[in-house]
């Protein structure tokens, strides 16, 4: 039985390099030859596993073929498998991956299984990624969305990774929820997206078998699906559109790590949406201004003091949440992260308004200071305080009684921002032109201190602002507890 398992693992491996030759020959390009490979050699799963399960064989076989991969890669034996271009060693990346998790396998019997669809997601779903888009590389609508991946390979990687789970799962795994099939294939197809240089062979396998693993065998993953899954994404997303420097990046996934394991799949998808609305408000702001200077320090992508100003209060109620386990934090982290959305969409669709007033100083300002408040910006600042608590309601973790307090607590910290904005934060003035700015530097000179404090700037307020708006909703909170 043992020898058979290893004749028939070695002649089907030597039967997928046969095929792809016999296609280099008759001129079939290399970009799809070496695919041909990526997608038959996942088969060879189900011939160790009917013959080995778990067995050190499993493990052997898998080092011998990375070996083998390894040798043709250094020497250039098999041209119609390496990578084109980059001279990525993918294929080997993949050895490694599958050997690596036959020898957990080995001492933890039950991974072998989340292996298997580790296996199918990344022959199956990533090959038929790279055909897909490589076929397609010239059609119009095939964008690129991320580095050199397209719209078509991506959405490839999600249907054929869902197909071959949900053929897996019909084979190995009774009850296997539709969901859970649906999961996995998301979470495939975003790591298939951020892989790049062929480390996706390593990152894809590795991320989809302890994500399959959690689902089989460990209560209360339901609750953390959509950070999980969703993540890979996000990264894609704000990398290539330019939102965040590189450590604003570390610092938004540190952020995320930190509130998604505290709050699960509600503290990830109310963080989410305070980021992707916040971008659609910058661009509605930089719109608004138009060939109008922006006054404001900030730039068009936010560092990782500007990630931390909004998102370091809500991390430390999150921590909170994770030690005590009090409702009153999830209050307090949802009014932080409603204050922070109530300033920018004030700020952003305050820019529409040619000027603003300083209700604290008494005196009309430019447009786009901090301090001054509009008609349009105070009603986007209210409303957006309003609506934004209602995505912890849709997720029932705050009644409606919460959900009011939260946005009324987020409206006066905005108030808050406005106050600190007017009477303490720095502004410059610009000694040519004269214009009062909160910029340092202005038509190529740097500017004296027109009002307020140097050490509090734009980032200092926001931070300040967020936790005025928790401390009023834990305030609130008790007084509330305590009259009823």
């Amino acid at each position: 039985m043992v020898i058979q398992g290893y004749l028939l693992s070695i002649l089907y491996g030597v039967a997928c390099i046969l095929l792809s030759l016999i296609a280099y020959k008759f001129g079939v390009p290399k970009t799809y030859t070496r695919k041909i490979v990526h997608v038959l050699v996942g088969f060879e799963w189900f011939i160790l596993y009917h013959y080995f399960k778990t067995d050190y064989h499993f493990l052997i076989v898998c080092l011998a073929f990375t070996l083998l991969l390894a040798l043709t890669y250094k020497k250039s034996l098999i041209p119609m498998i390496s990578s084109e271009g980059d001279n990525a060693p993918g294929t080997v990346y993949y050895g490694v991956a599958m050997s690596v998790m036959a020898a957990v396998s080995i001492f933890l019997p039950d991974f072998v299984l989340p292996f298997g669809i580790a296996v199918v997601c990344t022959s199956v779903g990533d090959g038929f990624a790279g055909i897909i888009g490589s076929l397609f590389s010239k059609f119009k609508g095939n964008v690129k969305i991320y580095k050199s991946k397209t719209i078509f390979g991506t959405i490839a990687a999600l249907a054929f990774s869902f197909l071959s789970v949900l053929v897996f799962a019909h084979i190995y795994l009774e009850d296997f929820k539709w969901y859970y099939i649906l999961a996995i294939s998301v979470l495939a197809a975003g790591l298939e997206l951020v892989g790049g240089r062929g480390l996706d062979n390593l990152i894809l396998p590795f991320g989809t078998s302890l994500f399959s693993y959690l689902l089989l065998f460990v209560d209360g993953v339901d609750n953390y699906i959509m950070p999980i899954i969703l993540t890979p994404l996000v990264i894609a997303a704000v990398v290539e559109k330019n939102v965040l420097t590189v450590r604003g990046v570390v610092s938004a996934v540190l952020l995320d790590i930190v509130v998604s394991a505290a709050f699960g799949n509600f503290g990830f998808c109310i963080l989410l949406a305070f980021l992707a609305f916040s971008v659609v408000v910058d661009k509605i702001k930089k719109k608004a201004l138009g060939k109008n200077e922006d006054k404001s320090k900030r730039g068009d992508k936010r560092d990782e003091i500007q990630v931390l100003a909004n998102g370091f209060i809500p991390a430390v109620f999150a921590i909170c949440y994770l030690i005590w386990h009090h409702h009153v934090f999830i209050l307090a982290y949802t009014a932080a992260l409603a204050e922070a959305f109530s300033d920018t969409c004030g700020s952003g669709f305050g820019a529409f308004s040619r000027s603003a007033f300083d209700i604290f100083r008494l005196k009309k300002i430019e447009s786009g200071l901090s301090g001054g408040v509009s008609v349009v910006g105070s009603c986007a600042s209210f409303l957006s305080a309003a609506a934004f608590p209602l995505i912890a309601f849709a997720f029932g973790v705050l009644d409606l009684k919460l959900t009011l307090i939260a946005g009324l607590s987020a409206f006066a910290g905005a108030v808050f921002d406005s106050f600190l904005g007017s009477v303490f934060q720095v502004k410059y003035k610009c000694e040519s032109c004269g214009k009062i700015t909160e910029k340092e530097e202005h038509c190529g000179d740097m500017c004296s201190v027109y009002s307020g404090f140097k050490i509090v700037n734009n980032d200092v307020v926001n931070l300040l602002s967020s936790a005025f708006a928790s401390a009023i909703a834990i305030a609130v909170y008790f007084v509330i507890s305590a009259v009823g």
